[in-house]
């Protein structure tokens, strides 16, 4: 959508709200619903917010410990500036547009730890270097037959998923949720968000949502508007959509799968090499090694909750090793495809990763692998790289990966010190809320037996 188009639509009445977002620290949209007379008269310049919005948890606690934003300096205002190349109709909500924004200081200046200016960084390495990275997020999550009011009122336990029993990859169980499915794959193509398919996943009520693959930044969009779509469209249905990693240990967890491929400035594959375009480039090669030396560094932002450590374990499709190889779903990172689709596969993230972290991540690890020229820690797994006792574990809890991260020399010289030190704080912050809860898994263990 064009400005020229949404002033028609508003002086047509087809348009009278415009909605101005940006993703927080845990990938959840911000923003503020304006009066499309507002936005055009002057909210395309920017619309205020308390800086706030990059600092506090999951529960919205005000966090200490944050040099942008916190009591000692008053909680101070940003900017959030819209892109507005990501106008378009928030189609699931009526006479609404939708504009992606950009944190900003009050004067202009950049925030180096807004998600989308970090992004946008590790995208400008590599466009200096003549490559342009793509990616694709295969998200997976939960309907439940429940409400937030229900949910509640349950204290968050005993929920009821959509269904009873295990139908994965079934026609059946997609046309028994068709209902739901054929309203969000609408909404969201009417929205500019490009949809592969649905499938119905392993567990009860579980299902999978691939995104056609997209430029970095348009990729990490479409996943948060994925998300929105997704969990309104379930309440106006009276469910509840869940992105948690791991919402029961009886069922399985729900990965995001992100698939990237780098191109070269005339459109040719940067990965693909050989007559039938599966052969890895030295750059591929040099790639996977910068992602497999490096994982610990990263790895908060492909595990970024206590919660994503219960998915991550051995013949459940979650890897818990640093191993790769060709078209092997048992390994961390796959290589996959040909021609302009040669890509690797991250299988580590969990679908409640913040993409534009996430896809940093990424970027950021596999372009010190090219620089030092790393080769892929250990060999290329064909077999079951679970049964494989010698390859190196990940991160096993999120208290270990936060200690790399901070520690971490790559995390330093790429993204900036305070950088660091803003991220660190967010995985001591959520470490330490869940280090003090008292869970339902304690008082049904010790309620009776001491």
């Amino acid at each position: 959508m064009q400005l020229s188009d949404l002033q028609k639509a508003v002086e047509a009445g087809e348009i009278d709200t415009v909605i101005v977002a940006t993703p927080d620290m845990q990938g959840r949209l911000v923003g503020k619903r304006l009066t499309a007379r507002h936005f055009l008269a002057g909210g395309q310049d920017g619309v205020g917010t308390c800086s706030v919005v990059l600092t506090w948890g999951h529960n919205h606690s005000l966090d200490p410990g944050y040099a942008l934003s916190g009591w000692d300096n008053g909680y101070p205002d940003m900017i959030v500036v819209p892109e507005m190349s990501t106008l378009a109709s928030y189609a699931w909500s009526e006479r609404t547009a939708f504009v992606m924004g950009n944190a900003k200081l009050p004067g202009g200046g950049e925030i180096d730890v807004a998600p989308r200016t970090v992004l946008a960084k590790q995208i400008a390495a590599l466009e200096k270097r003549g490559l342009k990275p793509s990616f694709a997020s295969e998200l997976e999550f939960y309907l439940l037959r429940e409400t937030p009011e229900t949910a509640y009122e349950k204290g968050y336990v005993n929920l009821s998923p959509k269904h009873s029993v295990m139908h994965p990859e079934t026609l059946m169980r997609t046309s028994e949720d068709e209902h739901y499915f054929g309203p969000l794959r609408n909404f969201l193509e009417a929205s500019g968000v490009e949809v592969e398919m649905f499938k119905a996943e392993y567990s009860p009520g579980q299902v999978e949502i691939n995104l056609q693959h997209q430029q970095a930044m348009k990729s990490a969009d479409n996943h948060l508007l994925l998300k929105a779509a997704a969990k309104e469209i379930a309440l106006s249905q009276g469910m509840l959509a869940s992105f948690m990693a791991k919402i029961h240990e009886d069922m399985g967890g729900s990965s995001c799968h992100v698939h990237m491929s780098l191109s070269n400035e005339d459109g040719s594959s940067a990965f693909a090499n050989g007559a039938d375009g599966r052969e890895a480039t030295e750059l591929m090669t040099h790639f996977i090694g910068g992602l497999t030396t490096y994982i610990r560094d990263i790895f908060l932002f492909f595990a970024p909750n206590t919660n994503s450590y219960r998915r991550l374990q051995p013949n459940t499709f979650a890897p818990n090793a640093v191993t790769w190889g060709e078209d092997n779903r048992t390994v961390a990172f796959r290589m996959v495809g040909k021609g302009k689709a040669r890509r690797i596969e991250n299988r580590i993230p969990g679908a409640d990763i913040n993409p534009y972290l996430a896809y940093s991540a990424m970027i950021a690890a596999g372009l010190r692998g090219v620089d030092e020229k790393l080769r892929p820690a250990g060999e290329a797994q064909s077999g079951n790289a679970y049964s494989m006792s010698d390859t190196p574990l990940l991160p096993q809890t999120l208290d270990e990966a936060i200690e790399a991260f901070e520690t971490s020399d790559l995390i330093s010289d790429v993204f900036g010190k305070s950088f660091r030190d803003h991220y660190a704080n967010y995985g001591k912050q959520t470490s330490r809320a869940a280090r003090v809860a008292v869970t339902d898994f304690e008082r049904r263990m010790l309620l009776m037996d001491i």
